[in-house]
């Protein structure tokens, strides 16, 4: 089949249930209010498109990618975001996350140095193998969110409530955290503190 492309196109209040969606190419375009919900994603790419108040929520990915896309006010529910990493692995996903809700989504092997989560609210997430140098997490909502084998050197934790991070698979050297709940790291060493 032959492949769709767009490019700098602006797509507003689109509704996408239960669809299998293939073969398409979206270049520099923009979705505001749409809805992508229980849907399957067949050899689609998304490069640097941005989301705006958008509800991206149980998607099926296959032989698809996405690469430096934005989120802003947007909803992202039970969303493996390695399945959408290029194929090169060089760019990653996501270049942007602000005022975004999430929720039981997976980052599996992916780089986020530098990256900006502050204010955002992460629940019951995954991240594992990610390099997460120097992020900001400040006041993130991260209930039920774990850290397995990352690498979160000099990150700053403080005001952030909720996660759960593995300190003895990730790498912790310089990161900042707020002391009502450091406490929380030390839980993995079943120690009693009095």
């Amino acid at each position: 089949m032959d492949e769709r492309y767009y490019e700098c196109q602006k797509f507003e209040n689109l509704k996408f249930e239960d669809k299998v969606v293939e073969n398409l190419k979206f270049i520099d375009c923009e979705f505001i209010n749409c809805i992508f919900e229980k849907c399957q994603f067949l050899r689609c790419t998304f490069s640097s498109c941005k989301f705006d108040k958008c509800s991206i929520t149980v998607l099926k990915i296959e032989n698809s990618q996405m690469r430096f896309s934005e989120f802003t006010g947007c909803y992202l529910a039970n969303v493996n975001w390695s399945e959408l990493k290029s194929t090169g692995k060089l760019t990653e996903p996501i270049r942007k996350l602000q005022n975004c809700h999430l929720r039981y989504n997976t980052f599996i092997n992916m780089s986020f140095n530098k990256f900006n989560f502050s204010d955002s609210e992460i629940l019951g997430s995954m991240f594992e193998e990610c390099s997460l140098k120097e992020c900001n997490f400040r006041n993130c909502k991260l209930a039920e969110t774990e850290f397995f084998k990352c690498d979160i050197r000099k990150s700053d934790f403080r005001e952030a409530l909720g996660y759960q991070i593995d300190i003895l698979s990730c790498k912790t050297k310089g990161a900042r955290f707020s002391y009502s709940e450091v406490v929380n790291l030390l839980n993995v060493l079943e120690i009693k503190i009095e």
